[in-house]
């Protein structure tokens, strides 16, 4: 049984998905968690999580809160997430690529937010979104009970531990994904609207300028039906490289096929962001009207 020591009283993200990511690593049943600041009983500890006063990967001892922490390159210090990820995130995620990917947008914000370092400024809207370290601290005991934190913060770590397992699976299988866009562009002449006889994820094509347009099944499982997706300009903008016309948005079944000249014309986002027909020859039918062939 493996020994994990981390601080008592109350918890935060950093934390709990170190901890999470233990139990990954080992197998839930084989990690005993102890939550305490006993100096005697962290000295038993076969690894140690954010108390301690000490970062030392080889002696498993993963602190953050003494001076001289290391920090990465973009200035977002470690946390106790980001410590023991570096430490095993390829292993738990199955390949450096999927640990990369969870490094930047699971683990850094963990850290971020446990360092205090800002990650986004509020727009015009000024509405925050409702983040991370909010949900982990849902799992507290609210004020005024006299609930168990030991018991709240495992519940914390059962869902940090199934949220990270299924965005490792996502990106596990992201990877494949990828290697058959790759596959496709490379074998396309006009590259400005590749096709999949499997689905896809438009998002996936940003780093493809010359796509605009994506054109896939919608869900073999339930339909027959295809889709035909404009590619955002940008990550963390909805901003399309093209839009289908303003005078299908909103539209649906008969009135759409008749404004596009697709006769199984199915849907048209009010966005203008997708095109649903019947068929694969539809969807390309819309398609090719956006793209001016």
């Amino acid at each position: 049984m493996i020994k994990i020591v981390t601080h008592s009283g109350g918890f935060h993200t950093d934390d709990v998905f170190a901890v999470a990511t233990l139990q990954l690593l080992h197998g839930v049943d084989n990690v005993e968690v102890i939550r305490t600041r006993d100096e005697a009983v962290l000295a038993t500890a076969d690894i140690v999580v954010d108390v301690g006063g000490v970062y030392d990967a080889t002696t498993k001892r993963f602190d953050h809160h003494q001076n001289g922490g290391p920090v990465r390159d973009n200035g977002i210090p470690y946390a106790a997430f980001g410590l023991v990820w570096r430490e095993y995130g390829e292993q738990v995620a199955g390949s450096k690529e999927v640990a990369d990917e969870i490094e930047r947008m699971l683990v850094m914000p963990v850290d971020a937010g446990d360092s205090g370092v800002n990650l986004y400024t509020l727009n015009n809207s000024d509405i925050a979104p409702y983040e991370l370290y909010q949900v982990t601290r849902s799992f507290l005991p609210e004020w005024g009970s006299d609930k168990n934190k030991d018991e709240a913060f495992s519940q914390a770590v059962d869902f940090a531990r199934e949220l990270l397992r299924r965005t490792i699976v996502h990106k596990q299988a992201d990877q494949s994904m990828k290697a058959i866009i790759a596959d496709t562009y490379q074998n396309t002449a006009d590259k400005r609207v590749l096709v999949f006889e499997v689905g896809v994820s438009s998002i996936a094509f940003i780093e493809y300028p010359e796509v605009l347009l994506v054109v896939c099944p919608d869900d073999p499982t339930a339909n027959d039906n295809w889709t035909a997706t404009t590619v955002r300009k940008e990550c963390g903008s909805f901003e399309a490289r093209v839009n289908f016309p303003e005078e299908w948005r909103g539209l649906r079944g008969a009135e759409l096929a008749g404004v596009s000249g697709v006769s199984d014309a199915i849907f048209c986002h009010k966005a203008g962001f997708i095109f649903v027909a019947g068929s694969k020859e539809g969807v390309m039918k819309a398609a090719q009207r956006v793209v001016g062939q």
